[in-house]
């Protein structure tokens, strides 16, 4: 079950004010153009990331909160859409970071501070590979009872601890043109964006994202030697085209949790368009 903030109720004034026949259909004709917001338009203002979405508010999924991106996260998916010369998705929504500073960060999580990886802590790290754009969020605010990162035994899985002594959350955020050939490493014809190692996971209910059908699979454990980036092992995927480009979210850990938690991110995400030049 998805839980949402409570939202207090808003009281609004009403106004007044008596504008002559023309006047007043000019300033409705002006209020609605300051409405209007084109891509063409926001490419015009520069700097700034300009999304075609309304970025979505900080949420709870099933005890895991779920906060906006920040400004240089953003930034990120603007050089990524400069680059490819494209709209492109990006994250609106990160799982909430248990909190570290970088001093304390050399003692808990050394080396992997804001890096890509199931032991980094502190924020998301990112990485753009030539067509593909990679986020990594690690150490995050989970629930007790979350089913996250795992550790394989002789005497089976063991729950991986996270920074703060809780269940270890990982959570992955990619988007690209060439994911069969980043994640796959092949380039046979038609062969799906996931490593080998996932499989398709039958869902009672068609799953669509921003309208289009996405696709569920559940990634092994290990990657029993056939071959692709192991990024994924262990991991609940969502997979949905948005806009020509190929994304996937995944959480650590097979529940319905974390496939609810894959849902929310993709549907929380946002197109940014690239700046003209």
């Amino acid at each position: 079950m998805r839980h949402r903030p409570t939202q207090r109720t808003r009281t609004r004034t009403r106004y007044s004010v008596d504008v002559p026949g023309a006047g007043c259909i000019f300033l409705v004709v002006s209020f609605l153009l300051t409405l209007m917001v084109t891509p063409e338009s926001a490419q015009a203002e520069g700097s700034r990331v300009i999304s075609t979405r309304p970025g979505p508010s900080a949420e709870v999924v099933d005890g895991v909160p779920l906060i906006p991106t920040t400004r240089n996260q953003r930034s990120k998916c603007q050089t990524f859409a400069d680059h490819l010369k494209k709209s492109v998705p990006c994250p609106g929504l990160l799982p909430d970071p248990i909190p570290v500073s970088p001093t304390s960060a050399a003692m808990l999580c050394p080396g992997d501070y804001g890096a890509i990886g199931e032991g980094s802590c502190g924020p998301a790290g990112i990485e753009l590979s030539g067509n593909v754009f990679e986020l990594s969020q690690s150490n995050f605010q989970v629930p007790r009872g979350y089913v996250g990162v795992s550790i394989g035994t002789y005497n089976g899985s063991v729950p991986e601890t996270s920074i703060a002594g809780g269940p270890l959350g990982h959570f992955t955020f990619i988007a690209g043109t060439d994911l069969p050939l980043y994640l796959r490493q092949v380039r046979a014809k038609n062969a799906p964006p996931v490593p080998a190692y996932c499989l398709p996971l039958k869902s009672p209910r068609a799953i669509r994202i921003h309208g289009a059908l996405a696709k569920l699979y559940e990634c092994a454990d290990s990657s029993d030697g056939r071959g692709g980036l192991e990024l994924y092992m262990g991991h609940d995927l969502l997979v949905w085209n948005d806009s020509g480009i190929t994304c996937e979210v995944s959480f650590h850990g097979h529940s319905q949790v974390n496939i609810n938690l894959d849902v929310a991110e993709a549907n929380a995400t946002v197109l940014v368009v690239p700046r003209k030049r």
